[in-house]
């Protein structure tokens, strides 16, 4: 469960960061969903590789 809530809290950590670069004037609807889906693959990605 902690695993979860973890997870749970880094999708939190990186829709924020979309927020604010948003509110920054920096990113529009389009850049923001493609920079979501990057930064959320990433992460996917790393922790797979790492449970290797």
């Amino acid at each position: 469960m902690n695993k979860k809530v973890s997870k749970e809290q880094h999708v939190l950590s990186v829709m924020q960061k979309a927020f604010d670069k948003g509110q920054q004037g920096n990113m529009d609807a389009n850049k923001m969903l493609n920079w979501l889906k990057q930064e959320l693959q990433s992460e996917y990605t790393f922790q797979n590789e790492k449970a290797l």
